[in-house]
């Protein structure tokens, strides 16, 4: 009934399509009228539309000046409502110019579509028109493979860059940011707009008239960031558009900005950019000041850790708990995390050397392992990331593209580097952080276009507020899909894979296999070798040879392998691509000819670069099959020996004859020692008295001394002992030394601790569990001998690994750098070989027409997955590489239960439905049932990822009023116009403050602290009260009047000595630098928040609402910090030499910048900050989060 109700009144998005026709047919209509015209006219369509604007908004754009002049003269009180009202003017103004756009679009389209055709030679369908339309109503157009994305955003961009507030267009990459503008800019400079191109750390303007000898900058003159962010229409990347509007918001003058408001911006690949890098956000951090040793130190220790059982979909409680009591941590796949099990914990502490993993001191410790585990487990290389000159550079999981530059967050990348045996880059502190989906949020209009979105449309309208329409192709697709086929196992599905190839290229049809993973990528390859099938292959390892290879991969016959969508942006052409091929062909004629190798016809240098990364993957094994035949027996023997010893030495210490005096020790270090450090108190005597007599215990045995103790305990003590009588007689020193003497406690304890376990091991020898040390003793020389055998065995191991690495890396760098000048040279000065060229495409144009009949007769390109992904939107992506605008094709994709997809989310169910349908060895099984409940497992895990985005963004969205809030605050200190006010605001605040702090009202003037009223406002204010002479006639209002005044007259003072121009540069400075400063340990703080504030969950408390209500309280406390801060420092701040005060400005600006993506997602880690309810916490008490520091060094700043 509803299939024949659609029939009659169509879709909803059939009638989209219908309401739009109309615009269609206008311009249509226009078109002749259009063709008429000569180029300067054309052209002078763009200053007639401009006028009509301009015309039509005239009312509207006088309220909105009105209304911000009187914002910028209002005093404070009345500014932000005048504010709002600017808001609501700039609002009623972009209406009526849309208003207006709307009447002049079919006019705007046509002209658009007639400097098209002169330029560059290309016409706009109706269909493309139809996709104009579409973003310009800030929607999303779906356009399949190959029906011209690019030329369709050329309709948008320009109608919207006529209101001149700027349009963006954001591509996936530099490539295409630069390609797009040489390709499109014609049609724009035709009508006489401007158009820039944003390439990394270049800005490009696109101007015919500019000439240059390296031909890939053809037409692009090089100009600042600002120029290209003015230019009417500007192509960059999201990460760059993102990073500038964080950079921007780190200047220290308006003037410095680089981008103005964000306006318009049509997102090319938009599933690309808001969906798949929407967890990941992006961060300028700079480096924090730790030392990179300690990856090293946790690395080694987790080969000694005994994997226990990998958790696959959603187990039940006691499954769960039955699956920990195996091996030393257990593996989550479904959330990609990693725990240790409560024999994992003792065997890190007994090698680590750490006494409690989760003692709140060692929360860095166990995070760092957490960290090095989830390297080990979960981050496969050739899978997550590739090593490559001596670099962990990420593999974009959806592409299967480097992403060199990018670096995971909070520790990752470095135990990645760690256990690679790589340099080891420091971590680094967050100075500016936005979330992909925060930053494309703040356009008035968003539109975007995609081969894929139809499957993720609910989540555009939920967090975008985007609708999505599908656009009609300009040709009917007639592309076959075949159902899916599943195996059982997954050898049994890639010899299916291999039988299918080889059939089909029997018969010629080029086939494209899409693999999910370069190290499947090389296995199938290493199957089709054995079968003597010529093929490609093309993944993260070898994508230098990326144009080349999808080039050639709808020629006659040919087999490529690609890693999910590597080479995604460059269309495969039935037959070939002759110009590319032409290319490729001039590049090995000139690389063999450099590389002085003989003529070898066939011979490519991607297929050298392939074999030297076979022969290394050769070596490589044969390196890995040695050590497993000797190394598994001793690895084996020496984890054996290690749980037992760590369970031997728990039973020691429970029986030990110190074990009271030890508990008693550590319950007093925690609480009694550790308030007194970060109360900034004398040490309690009982401390005291425990620690002398746990030390007395230990080193007395009646009146006989035991064998001195080690030199490294006696040094510890004495270093402690000595800390402790400093700190209790120097109390002025004492808040300066607290993080000197913790290190020393710290040090001391697991001196004392280990001698502890030494002197039992002496007692109980001659004790009744004398069998116990014997055992104990055993074992550990077990283990140490078992530990000096696999070190042994490992040694040459590694030695040959990375012999054979340096090896592959020295000859593949001397041949890219050879391939790399062979293309810069022919890039360059095309012409000297534009005649061989033109030979070679000649050629290569009759070859591939004669091939694409061939191949359309075979039955056009043929898709093969080989897994199906986690979204259906990337496998219709893969899919979408065939049947471009008409052409035949065919697809399939072949499966297995050992898939990751159906073993993590589907397996139950679509192992049942194989059970019923009768599943034999080796025989595929190919039904409805298994193809929906696989579509099933895919929705599962795109609720999942859609929930973990969703997550992410409502966290983001706390963070990004805070942002909004700080960032604004920012502009108006650079605009200067009310500083002085707003310090004097301050300054009457804090003054009050202070006076309820010692003078509260609600007491008699005689209970008034006055000597404490004086020197706190001293200590704020630099200003000396003296109350003693009026005390008796003072009243709380009296002081509170009298302390605004003495403050309002110094301030005053200050600006007649200083002068007003250098005070209010100095407000400005001393404002950005704080504000800056504060923010960035917010950052800090907040991370820290979120980390933790998924426990909260068990106490029946929603962690998001703590997030905010936490977030919110921390944000006020830094306000107040803010003003507290600038108010200080500008009433202490005294005229200093003119070179002095230029050092400290430099010195506060920022040395290095790192950008980067941030981690994928929050995860509840085992400990995290929390914050006390109710009662304030004082500065100098300890801070509740557990971290040892004071309140003021952690969250408190």
């Amino acid at each position: 009934m509803l299939g024949l109700i659609k029939k009659i009144v169509g879709t909803k998005n059939d009638r989209e399509v219908k309401r739009i026709r109309p615009y269609v047919d206008a311009i249509n209509a226009l078109e002749a009228d259009f063709r008429k015209m000569s180029d300067a006219e054309l052209k002078a369509k763009t200053d007639e539309f401009k006028k009509r604007i301009r015309e039509g908004t005239e009312e509207a754009r006088a309220a909105l000046e009105e209304a911000q002049a009187a914002a910028s003269t209002a005093d404070i009180e009345e500014r932000e409502e005048l504010k709002s009202r600017s808001e609501e003017a700039d609002k009623a103004l972009r209406e009526s110019e849309n208003n207006v756009l709307q009447e002049i679009l079919p006019e705007v389209f046509a002209a658009v579509r007639e400097a098209s055709r002169r330029t560059i030679g290309l016409r706009h369908f109706d269909v493309q028109l139809i996709g104009g339309a579409v973003l310009h109503e800030g929607k999303i157009g779906e356009m399949k493979t190959g029906e011209g994305k690019t030329l369709v955003a050329t309709l948008a961009l320009y109608l919207n860059a006529l209101t001149g507030r700027g349009a963006h267009l954001i591509t996936v990459n530099d490539y295409l940011a630069r390609r797009d503008v040489q390709w499109m800019g014609p049609i724009y400079h035709k009508l006489g707009l401007t158009v820039a191109s944003i390439v990394h750390e270049t800005s490009y303007l696109f101007d015919p008239t500019f000439l240059t000898k390296d031909y890939r900058y053809l037409n692009l003159r090089a100009i600042s960031r600002q120029e290209a962010y003015r230019a009417d229409i500007t192509y960059g990347t999201n990460n760059e558009f993102g990073f500038d509007y964080l950079r921007d918001n780190m200047k220290f003058s308006l003037e410095e900005y680089v981008q103005r408001e964000l306006n318009f911006a049509v997102v090319d690949e938009v599933d690309n950019i808001l969906i798949d890098e929407a967890r990941t956000p992006l961060i300028i951090s700079g480096p924090a000041e730790e030392s990179t040793d300690k990856y090293y130190l946790i690395d080694r220790i987790i080969p000694k850790l005994q994997r226990g059982a990998v958790i696959q979909g959603d187990p039940s409680q006691e499954d769960r708990a039955a699956i920990e009591k195996q091996g030393d941590y257990t593996v989550d796949e479904k959330s990609r995390s990693v725990m240790l099990t409560e024999t994992g914990v003792a065997k890190v502490e007994r090698l680590l050397g750490v006494h409690n993993l989760y003692d709140p001191r060692q929360i860095d410790t166990l995070h760092h392992v957490q960290q090095a585990l989830k390297a080990h487990a979960i981050f496969k290389r050739d899978i997550d990331y590739v090593v490559k000159d001596g670099e962990v550079i990420i593999v974009d999981e959806f592409t299967g593209r480097l992403m060199p530059g990018r670096r995971w967050s909070d520790g990752l990348h470095q135990a990645v580097e760690a256990k690679e045996r790589v340099h080891i880059r420091e971590e680094n502190q967050t100075l500016a952080t936005i979330t992909i989906q925060n930053y494309f949020r703040m356009y008035k209009k968003l539109a975007g276009m995609t081969g894929t979105a139809d499957t993720e449309a609910p989540e555009f309208k939920k967090i975008y507020k985007l609708d999505v329409l599908v656009i009609p192709t300009h040709r009917n697709m007639i592309r076959t899909d075949h159902a899916d086929v599943v195996y059982r196992t997954e050898a049994e599905k890639f010899n299916a894979v291999v039988e299918e190839i080889a059939e089909r290229h029997g018969k010629g049809q080029p086939i494209l296999v899409g693999t999910t993973s370069v190290a499947k990528s090389e296995h199938l390859s290493r199957m089709l070798k054995k079968k003597g099938i010529k093929h490609n292959v093309l993944n993260a390892v070898n994508h230098e040879a990326e144009a080349s290879i999808i080039a050639q991969a709808g020629r006659f016959g040919t087999v490529t392998i690609a890693t999910n969508m590597a080479g995604r942006g460059t269309d495969i052409l039935l037959g070939g691509n002759p110009e590319f091929l032409a290319r490729s062909d001039m590049e090995n004629e000139w690389i063999n000819r450099a590389a002085k190798l003989p003529a070898q016809g066939g011979a490519r240098y991607e297929d050298s670069l392939r074999e030297l990364r076979e022969k290394f993957d050769e070596e490589v094994k044969k390196a890995e099959a040695r050590y497993q035949k000797e190394g598994e027996l001793f690895d084996r023997q020496r984890g054996d020996a290690l749980k037992r010893s760590t369970e031997l030495q728990r039973e020691i210490r429970e029986v030990s004859p110190f074990r009271e005096l030890r508990q008693g020790y550590e319950d007093l270090s925690a609480t009694t020692l550790i308030e007194a450090l970060h109360g900034i108190r004398a040490i309690p005597e009982g401390y005291l008295r425990g620690k002398e007599e746990f030390e007395s215990a230990l080193l007395e045995d009646g009146n006989e001394m035991p064998a001195p103790p080690d030199e490294e305990f006696a040094e510890a003590r004495r270093d402690f002992t000595e800390a402790i009588a400093r700190w209790q007689q120097n109390v002025g020193e004492r808040e300066a030394s607290v993080e000197a003497l913790d290190e020393k406690r710290r040090n001391y304890e697991q001196r004392i601790l280990d001698l502890e376990f030494q002197t039992a091991l002496a007692r109980l020898a001659e004790s009744e569990q004398a069998g116990l040390v014997q055992e104990y003793e055993t074992v550990r020389q077990a283990y140490e001998e078992a530990e000096k055998r696999c070190e042994e065995i490992r040694k040459p191991y590694e030695e040959a690994i990375q012999s054979a690495q340096d090896n592959y890396e020295s000859k593949r760098q001397e041949y890219l750098r050879m391939v790399e000048e062979v293309r810069e040279q022919l890039d360059k000065a095309p012409e000297e070989y534009r005649h061989r060229f033109d030979e070679i495409l000649q050629e290569y144009n009759k070859l591939c027409a004669e091939e694409r009949e061939q191949v359309i007769t075979a039955g056009g390109l043929h898709i093969l997955g080989t897994e199906r992904h986690e979204s259906r939107r990337i496998d219709n992506q893969l899919r979408g590489r065939s049947g471009r605008q008409g052409d035949p094709g065919s697809s399939r994709f072949f499966l297995s239960l050992q898939d990751d997809l159906m073993r993590i989310f589907g397996a139950d169910r679509i192992q049942g439905i194989m059970a019923r349908l009768g599943m034999e060895e080796g025989v595929p099984i190919e039904h409805g049932l298994v193809t929906r409940a696989i579509e099933n497992a895919q929705k599962k895990v795109e609720a999942h990822n859609f929930d973990i985005r969703k997550h992410l963004l409502e966290y983001d969205d706390v963070m990004n009023k805070q942002r909004e809030v700080i960032y604004s605050q920012r502009r108006e200190v650079l605009k200067g116009e009310t500083l002085k006010e707003e310090v004097l605001e301050m300054a009457r605040g804090l003054a009050e403050e202070v006076l309820s702090g010692y003078a509260d009202k609600e007491l008699h003037p005689s209970e008034w602290d006055l000597i404490g009223l004086r020197e706190g406002f001293f200590h704020r204010f630099n200003l000396r009260l003296d109350l003693e002479p009026e005390k008796d006639s003072l009243t709380a209002d009296g002081i509170a009047d009298l302390l605004a005044e003495r403050a309002v007259e110094a301030y005053e003072d200050k600006e007649r000595r200083f002068g007003a121009p250098m005070l209010r540069q100095l407000e400005k400075i001393i404002m950005l630098q704080t504000i800056d400063s504060l923010w960035k340990d917010h950052l800090l703080n907040m991370d820290h928040l979120k980390e933790g504030i998924g426990l909260r969950g068990y106490g029946q408390k929603n962690p998001l609402q703590e997030y905010q209500k936490e977030g919110f309280e921390m944000f006020e406390e830094m306000i107040h910090r803010i003003e507290e801060d600038v108010v200080q420092k500008l009433f202490t701040v005294e005229i200093a030499r003119e070179s002095a005060a230029q050092e400290v400005a430099m010195a506060q600006r920022p040395q290095r910048m790192v950008l980067s993506h941030g981690a994928e997602n929050i995860q509840a880690h085992p400990a995290g900050p929390s914050r006390r309810e109710g009662e304030k916490i004082g500065r100098n008490a300890p801070c509740p989060c557990g971290s040892g520091k004071k309140y003021k060094r952690c969250h408190g700043k």
